[in-house]
């Protein structure tokens, strides 16, 4: 089983126009209250597009570490360190308190429109690095390394750093829209090359993220 480290997971929740109790977030006793149930160092009021946002980073909840909460009229963007189940408790630790400031108790059934994730982690596997280009491509490059040096006393070397894809979604209605998201797999940055760690990012939950890591794996080995 592959050992993942470093996992965090991220989620925009979508709402309908008015679900979210922002104003009520706003005032003064209820941030205190929030930045207290949640031991968050620094909170703060911000503007986007003309909208109000609440921005938050570094506190914990049940355990939780959190690294980012951002409120804004219609969404909910939180990051925490840890899988979806980790997430997840974060998310309903903040879904009551946003219940328990508004007397019209819109989030205790949210019009939730949607929810995005995404995941990121770091993992050895038994890949070698060079396996994610084509060989002939690796070829030409390390053929060239002569052509590459700064002068005729340094030497050059080439190796894979970053790759990544951005994952388009089609709408399939006109009340919102998503944007595009990026899927990583590349070495980690500082890590030994002959120990095959890869820095991870996928758009989607812990558990997808770990199931396709595995298939990645299983397919590039060729393994059935």
């Amino acid at each position: 089983m592959l050992d993942f480290v470093d996992m965090t997971s991220m989620a925009r929740y979508l709402f309908s126009p008015n679900t979210l109790p922002l104003t009520n977030l706003l005032m003064k006793s209820n941030k205190k209250a929030l930045e207290t149930l949640f031991s968050f160092q620094g909170m703060q009021v911000g503007a986007d597009v003309n909208q109000f946002q609440l921005i938050a980073g570094m506190g914990e909840v049940n355990g939780v570490a959190i690294q980012q909460l951002v409120i804004d009229p219609v969404s909910i963007n939180l990051t925490v360190v840890g899988d979806f189940a980790d997430l997840s408790n974060a998310y309903e630790a903040l879904r009551k308190f946003l219940t328990g400031i508004d007397s019209k108790r819109r989030m205790e059934n949210p019009k939730l429109y949607t929810t995005t994730y995404q995941t990121q982690s770091s993992v050895k596997l038994a890949i070698p690095y060079e396996r994610l280009v084509a060989p002939e491509f690796m070829n030409f490059l390390r053929s060239k390394t002569d052509v590459l040096r700064p002068d005729d006393s340094s030497a050059a070397e080439i190796y894979l750093s970053n790759l990544s894809f951005q994952v388009r979604y089609i709408p399939s209605t006109d009340v919102y829209s998503l944007v595009p998201k990026v899927l990583t797999i590349e070495p980690r940055a500082g890590s030994d090359p002959k120990e095959n760690t890869y820095y991870v990012l996928t758009p989607t939950d812990s558990d997808t993220h770990r199931l396709l890591v595995e298939e990645f794996e299983k397919a590039m080995s060729g393994v059935k």
